[in-house]
């Protein structure tokens, strides 16, 4: 069955998809003259049909002008949608206006739609899209994310998304066909209500290390091979003994160090960490034992335990940056900011240049646990219709081109062609002459807008990167769980007080900035009161449900 699904996964159908146009007709009536009155009026009606004629000769000039004007006419039938987009970095408009003159040449063209794209920053982002929601502002096509807040369940939970599967058959048979079972990951029985992103879905964890700073101590062999967190513990000493930098950072926003949702990092060796399903939940509480299908609360996890204990004895050595409860910038920038000297982050095949031309430093990057194809892996990014957008059928229209179209993912991807980016001899994308890491105006990753797969591949990657990412995805363990979806509803309120209550904890914990003993058990109270056991148990009910269909 595993094999099947991602047999169906790979068949990428190029659907054409042909917009009829129609047109108008006239009639004209004719009105016949009594006998009497012919020749009276046979002046009359010769002196009507020169000044006809010369009316016609008008016309005709004005159509000339008019037809120099077409252009313009067009527009004002031209759809027009606004796209929220989630960038890793900050962006201002004088580095994103012209990557989005450069789509609209290409979708006003190829759809006839004009696109508004509003690039945020995650936390920017995750404040912004659900308020423009609330607020019923124009909104036509939104991204959903592992940001907590900005996440599908998030967004599903409170009614926030369309349900778009008839829309997706009409103006996007090509994702239909593309995703297959994977759209299941994002569809109840009221239908489908999100796309996620075609990539490499099955991920890893990695710890990314500035190259730089290992060859300045003598470390770099040490860190390619090493094998437990005993030997990344002794590099980060020496790190923060002999350089300015701190030893590793938060991966995100929510003061992430060790504790990377959806892995249980606990063991010493890497080779026995692993992954687990989190059944969809972008609220970060959920876990399910494979062995035995019982959801647990994750911060009640020994694993989550080892971890933040790991994180605290690591903080008392001064060893994470004293302030990554709070740092609201991803890891990545602080690396390229010269603050760390590495993070602990979830990447793919490929990472390592990826993360380079972003972070504009040569990176180690060390694999700590292997992940799988999951219900987590399809809801964490992805596309979805608001329930605010107005021009729901010219935004699955743009969905599309982001699968099927590589001129428009690899603009998305890595900016203007030319200005940001030149396509090399063997069919790579690299900096223009002059242009660095440093100082390109736009560039981005290239796992966040559609399919990954048609995207041109950075230089510095393997010629047969894109290959080896099928292959990657297509040999990965599939979680049972995938297809499972959670009805949140008369759950709501206890979801969002769990939420609140892991936000006033959770940052300090992962970080190792707070005493362990006594916050943690402040922490597993506040949850137990806030309903954390009702929300457990109506994922079992509904899990066990489900599971006796799969029979």
């Amino acid at each position: 069955m595993k094999k099947k699904l991602i047999s169906m996964l790979l068949a990428i159908s190029m659907t054409a998809v042909l917009l009829a146009g129609c047109g108008n007709s006239e009639s004209a009536q004719g009105q016949s003259q009594e006998k009497g009155q012919e020749e009276e009026t046979k002046g009359a009606e010769e002196a009507r049909k020169d000044e006809t004629a010369k009316e016609s000769e008008t016309d005709g000039e004005d159509e000339g002008a008019e037809g120099e004007k077409e252009p313009e006419n067009d527009k004002e039938d031209m759809a027009e949608i606004v796209v929220g987009w989630m960038s890793m970095t900050p962006l201002d408009e004088s580095k994103t206006d012209g990557v989005e003159e450069a789509i609209n040449k290409m979708t006003e063209e190829k759809i006839h739609t004009h696109v508004d794209i509003q690039w945020y920053d995650p936390n920017t982002y995750a404040q912004q899209i659900p308020l423009m929601i609330q607020g019923n502002d124009k909104l036509d096509l939104i991204m959903y994310t592992p940001v907590p807040g900005a996440g599908y369940t998030s967004f599903k939970s409170q009614g926030q998304l369309m349900e778009i599967g008839d829309l997706l058959k009409e103006y996007a048979p090509e994702i239909v066909s593309m995703m297959g079972n994977l759209l299941e990951g994002t569809s109840t029985k009221e239908g489908v209500f999100g796309v996620a992103d075609y990539r490499d879905l099955s991920g890893a964890e990695y710890i990314l290390m500035r190259r730089d700073i290992l060859d300045q101590l003598g470390l770099t062999q040490k860190a390619e091979t090493m094998t437990s967190w005993t030997e990344f513990e002794e590099i980060l000493t020496e790190v923060v003994a002999n350089t300015d930098l701190a030893g590793i950072g938060n991966s995100d926003a929510a003061g992430t160090v060790i504790s990377t949702f959806p892995y249980f990092l606990d063991s010493d060796s890497f080779a026995e960490n692993r992954s687990f399903d989190n059944l969809g939940d972008s609220y970060q509480f959920i876990c399910v034992d494979e062995k035995t299908d019982q959801v647990e609360c994750y911060y009640f996890t020994e694993e989550y335990q080892k971890m933040i204990q790991r994180a605290r004895d690591w903080y008392q050595k001064g060893l994470i940056y004293k302030d990554a409860a709070n740092n609201q910038e991803m890891g990545d920038g602080m690396i390229k900011n010269n603050v760390f000297f590495s993070v602990a982050e979830n990447g793919e095949l490929g990472v390592e240049a990826l993360k380079e031309t972003a972070i504009g430093y040569e990176l180690v990057c060390k694999k700590v646990a292997d992940a799988q194809i999951n219900t987590n892996s399809v809801v964490k990014f992805g596309f979805a219709v608001p329930v605010t957008a107005t021009e729901p059928e010219a935004a699955v229209k743009f969905l599309n081109l982001l699968y099927t179209d590589a001129d428009v993912v690899t603009t998305m991807a890595w900016g203007v062609e030319g200005r940001d980016w030149v396509r090399t001899e063997d069919g790579m994308a690299d900096y223009p002459e002059g242009v660095t890491a440093e100082t390109v105006l736009y560039h981005t990753a290239d796992f966040l807008n559609g399919n990954q797969f048609i995207t041109i591949p950075w230089a510095g990657s393997e010629p047969d990167l894109r290959q080896k990412q099928k292959e990657s995805l297509e040999n990965s363990p599939v979680s049972k769980y995938l297809g499972f979806s959670f009805d949140q509803t008369g759950y709501e309120q206890k979801i969002t007080d769990c939420y609140n209550t892991g936000e006033t904890y959770r940052k300090v914990l992962a970080s190792g900035s707070v005493d362990y003993e006594s916050t943690y058990a402040e922490f597993k109270a506040a949850l137990e009161k806030s309903g954390i056991q009702d929300i457990i148990a109506a994922y079992q009910e509904q899990l066990d449900t489900w599971l006796e269909t799969q029979e």
